[in-house]
C-alpha cells in the first residue's frame, strides 16, 4: 500500500526552497506530490483514496490552502499533518489541526526535523509493506473455534474490512480423513529429526509417526488452500483420530511465512501471523495460567512451542488427555514481546515488552511453561485482557509492533 505525501507551501515560498524540501522527502521512497496532482490521481482512481495519504505542511501561510483542499476530498480520519522545524510549519499545522477539530474532523500532527521526518516516512513505508502483506493473506479455520473460546470469535467480513485478510473455513475432515493419505516425506514437517533432537521421549514411535502424518496432512491443506496462517480445532481432532496437533503446530510454525495456531483461535493465530511478518520469527501461543501482581509477572503454558524458540525440548503426552504427543520446551532467559489482537474485526490490541525469568514444570499444567516478567502492569490480565491466549515472541519488538499497529489501524 503506497504512502502519498501531499505537500503544501505558501505562494511566497521560493521555488528553490520547495524543490529542496520535496527532494529531501523523496529520499524516504514515498510519493510526494502537489495538491493538484493528488486530486487528479484521486479523481481517476479510487484506490488512491484508500492509501495512506498525509498532508505535509511545508510552510506557514498554508492553513487556508489545506482547509480548501480538505473540503474537496475525504482523506479519512485521522488526517495526518506532517510539520517540520522550519518556515513556520508547526504553527500552521497547529492552526489547521484546531480548525479541523472545530469541523469535527479528527487529525494528528507528527512533528520533527526534516531528517527525522524522512526517517519516519521510511518507517511508515516499511509498515505499509507489512500491511499490504497482511491484506493479501488467507487464514484457514479448520473445524470450529473450541467451545470454551466464548470471547474469541470474529466476524470474517469485519476482519476483511479492517485488515483485508480472508478467513477460509475448512472442514476438520480434510485433516482427520487425510492423515493416512498424506504425501511422503516433506522435509519441512519430517518428524524423524524432530524426535531425534528431543532430550527425552516418553511417547511411542507410533505416536510420533502419527503426529507426523497430521503435520504432513496439515501442510498439504495449507498448500491446497494457499494459506498464510492456519488454526485447527485440535481437541476435536484428538477426539476423532487419537492424534494431537501439538507436533504439527510446532513444526508448521517453523516453516517460513506460515503461522499455525491451536484450538481454532482466529484472533491468536492472526496475532501470530502479524508477529511473524513484523519480526520474521515464529511465536509461542499460550494460556495465561498465573498472574503475580507483586512481581509483575505471569506464567504462560501450552502443549506446543516452535522448537526454534527453545534451547531444548522433550516429547511427552498431551496434558489434558494424557494421549498422543506434546512438546515441553525450555526457553533461555532473554527479552521478549507479548502481543494480542482481538475483537470482531481484530482492531483491538495490547503489546508489552518483557523478559523470561524461568522455565517451570508443573504437573497440573500444559507441558511448556515459562514465567515472564512483564513491563506493563499485569493488572491488565485480570481486569481488561483481550481473552485468554496471548502470544510471545523472542526479542523486544514492543515499540515496533505498537507503532505498526497504530499506523495500520489509523490511530
Amino acid at each position: 500500500m503506497a504512502i502519498n505525501v501531499i505537500a503544501f507551501f505558501s505562494p511566497i515560498t521560493p521555488e528553490r526552497s520547495r524543490v529542496k524540501v520535496q527532494g529531501e522527502l523523496r529520499k524516504s521512497g514515498v510519493s510526494v506530490m502537489s495538491p493538484e496532482e493528488f486530486l487528479v490521481l484521486a479523481n481517476r482512481d479510487q484506490v488512491t483514496l484508500n492509501q495512506h495519504n498525509v498532508v505535509f505542511v511545508g510552510s506557514g501561510g498554508t492553513e487556508s490552502l489545506i482547509a480548501a483542499f480538505l473540503s474537496r476530498i475525504n482523506l479519512g480520519p485521522p488526517i495526518m499533518l506532517l510539520s517540520h522545524d522550519g518556515n513556520n510549519s508547526l504553527p500552521a499545522a497547529m492552526e489547521t489541526r484546531a480548525y479541523l477539530s472545530v469541523k469535527g474532523l479528527q487529525s494528528r500532527i507528527t512533528h520533527a526535523s526534516l531528517p527525522k521526518l524522512v526517517e519516519r516516512l521510511r518507517e511508515w513505508q516499511d509498515y505499509s509493506n507489512m500491511e499490504h502483506r497482511i491484506r493479501s493473506s488467507r487464514i484457514g479455520l479448520v473445524g470450529k473455534p473450541s467451545s470454551w473460546l466464548i470471547s474469541s470469535h470474529v466476524i470474517p467480513s469485519a476482519v476483511e474490512e479492517t485488515w483485508g485478510s480472508s478467513i477460509v473455513e475448512i472442514p476438520l475432515s480434510e485433516i482427520s480423513g487425510a492423515s493416512a493419505d498424506s504425501d511422503g516425506e516433506d522435509t519441512r514437517v519430517n518428524l524423524d529429526d524432530f524426535a531425534a533432537r528431543a532430550i527425552s521421549k516418553d511417547v511411542t514411535d507410533t505416536d510420533i509417526r502419527n503426529a507426523g502424518l497430521v503435520a504432513r496432512a496439515l501442510l498439504s491443506l495449507v498448500n491446497r488452500h494457499k494459506l498464510n496462517a492456519v488454526t485447527v480445532e485440535c481437541f476435536a481432532l484428538l477426539e476423532q483420530s487419537g492424534i494431537s496437533g501439538c507436533c504439527a503446530m510446532s513444526r508448521l510454525n517453523d516453516v517460513d511465512g506460515l503461522a499455525a495456531g491451536c484450538e481454532g483461535d482466529v484472533p491468536s493465530t492472526f496475532t501470530m501471523m502479524v508477529a511473524k511478518y513484523a519480526t520474521g520469527q515464529p511465536a509461542f501461543m499460550a494460556n495465561v495460567t498465573d498472574v503475580d501482581s507483586d512481581a509483575n509477572s505471569i506464567v504462560l503454558a501450552h502443549c506446543t512451542v516452535p522448537v526454534s524458540l527453545v534451547s531444548d525440548y522433550d516429547l511427552t503426552s498431551h496434558f489434558e488427555t494424557g494421549r498422543s504427543v506434546a512438546v515441553r520446551g525450555r526457553f533461555i532467559p532473554q527479552a521478549v514481546t507479548l502481543l494480542k489482537l482481538w475483537g470482531n474485526d481484530l482492531s483491538e490490541y495490547w503489546v508489552s515488552g518483557g523478559s523470561i525469568e524461568e522455565n517451570l514444570t508443573n504437573s497440573a499444567g500444559c507441558r511448556t511453561q515459562v514465567r515472564v516478567h512483564v513491563e506493563k502492569p499485569v493488572t491488565y490480565f485480570l481486569e481488561r485482557s483481550l481473552a485468554n491466549h496471548h502470544i510471545l515472541i523472542l526479542g523486544d519488538y514492543s515499540e515496533r509492533l505498537d507503532r505498526f499497529l497504530s499506523f495500520a489501524l489509523r490511530r
